[in-house]
């Protein structure tokens, strides 16, 4: 925090030095600190978490259609609103500490990107997925409406069809899945912890999870090729 700010508030003062546990007991707290711990809470963490979110600015905007601005601003309101939970296991070393609390902002960064992917209606993670990025956003196409001709629907809604095929739970995999998904690497995994996640949601193992990710990706390219197959064939009718 510029220490101008903190010269000029008694408050910030008595916080400068208080230590990350401290700062989230005293928001926990909800006593007249509360603020100011926030706020040196916040400017503590603010440029390392939107630095670690704006690399994924595009796949946020294209998959769940956020920015890592709110993103940030949402993690810490969820930080704030659920400091009673965080835990410094003992930990007093300032820079253990501070990674401690930054995996913590983490965490919460990543249920709430779990959450908005399973609102979205956005398509998942494939190896088409790359094909996407040059469709229009989903405001700006029709629905693909299952009564319309295969040979009319682009790229896109043929694997939104194909993708509608899917389970409730196939289809959650796959959204979440699409924020990991890069570009290029053979060996595409979702981090364990998200996995874990997904298995606690849906009440499976993690290693259940990754089965499922794997069929339901088998399922939406072979349903894809076949619209495809269809398409090309309703184009060369008479």
């Amino acid at each position: 925090m510029p220490p101008e700010l903190v010269a000029l508030n008694p408050r910030l003062r008595s916080l400068a030095n208080a230590s990350e546990s401290e700062l989230l007991g005293a928001v926990a707290s909800g006593g007249d600190t509360k603020q100011a711990a926030q706020a040196e809470f916040y400017s503590r963490h603010v440029h390392y978490l939107f630095a670690v979110l704006v690399k994924q600015q595009h796949r946020l905007r294209r998959v769940v259609g956020i920015s890592a601005e709110d993103l940030v601003q949402d993690t810490f309101h969820r930080a704030f609103s659920r400091a009673h939970t965080f835990s410094a296991d003992g930990i007093e070393d300032p820079d253990h500490l501070r990674r401690r609390t930054r995996a913590w902002l983490g965490r919460i960064a990543q249920n709430l990107l779990i959450d908005a992917v399973r609102q979205s209606s956005e398509i998942a993670d494939s190896a088409a997925l790359e094909r996407l990025e040059d469709e229009p956003p989903p405001s700006s196409r029709p629905p693909p409406d299952s009564q319309r001709p295969v040979a009319e629907l682009s790229p896109a809604e043929r694997m939104t069809r194909a993708f509608q095929r899917l389970s409730e739970r196939e289809q959650d995999v796959l959204r979440v899945s699409a924020l990991y998904y890069r570009a290029g690497d053979e060996h595409q995994r979702l981090p364990n912890d998200v996995s874990q996640e997904l298995a606690k949601r849906w009440q499976t193992s993690n290693e259940n999870i990754r089965a499922i990710r794997s069929r339901a990706l088998k399922k939406l390219k072979g349903w894809v090729e076949e619209l495809e197959a269809s398409g090309l064939q309703g184009a060369e009718a008479p």
